[in-house]
């Protein structure tokens, strides 16, 4: 087992203590916002979506009861991206047109697997929440006007001359700050991943 997949493993051994709500709190810190990003992106109003997110962390504290580890039942990242498209058609009373109900008491997500892979709205989601979790651990690293710079660039898509007249920078800054906040970037994700998965 890696390290990541034992950060993982931790995180959620110690959500089965139903009283540890420091780990409850960190749980939602890293996963609330994907969640309810997703849950818009398919189509639930901004009240649905925060209903969605407390379903979703319900059923898993539901699932947990009876929870061991084990590696071959897949990625935790496919078993949030399922708990979400089951709760809506849950929600929708759309069961039939949704694929087989997930059973909140298990956390068997081999299943889901291939379904999340072939969402492209998931995986749109999962990579700009991968990104911003990686964003906000090296912000401090830089100065305001770096960041900025990165992101109407590199994220927002303007041109380096676009996003220079706009900040009144030199392109060459506009380069550098690139070329910096990405390194650290890339750095962190591959040290620090949400779903603690390479």
């Amino acid at each position: 087992m890696t390290e990541l997949d034992s950060t993982r493993l931790t995180l959620l051994l110690r959500l089965k203590s139903r009283t540890d709500q420091l780990s409850w709190r960190e749980f939602h810190e890293k996963y609330s916002e994907l969640l309810n990003r997703y849950a818009r992106r398919r189509g639930a109003t901004p009240e649905d979506a925060e209903d969605v997110v407390q379903e979703v962390e319900t059923a898993l504290f539901k699932a947990l009861e009876g929870f061991s580890y084990d590696g071959a039942r897949g990625r935790f990242r496919a078993y949030l991206r399922s708990a979400v498209v089951h709760c809506m058609g849950r929600r929708a009373a759309k069961n039939a047109k949704q694929p087989e109900a997930l059973d909140p008491t298990t956390l068997d997500y081999l299943s889901a697997l291939t379904e999340a892979e072939h969402d492209d709205q998931w995986e749109h989601e999962w990579r700009l929440h991968r990104l911003r979790w990686a964003m906000r651990a090296v912000a401090g690293e830089f100065e305001p006007v770096t960041l900025d710079a990165f992101r109407l660039h590199a994220i927002m898509g303007l041109t380096v001359k676009e996003t220079a007249d706009r900040l009144q920078l030199s392109t060459a800054s506009v380069y550098q700050a690139k070329s910096r906040v990405l390194k650290r970037v890339k750095d962190q994700l591959d040290t620090l991943d949400p779903d603690e998965e390479v």
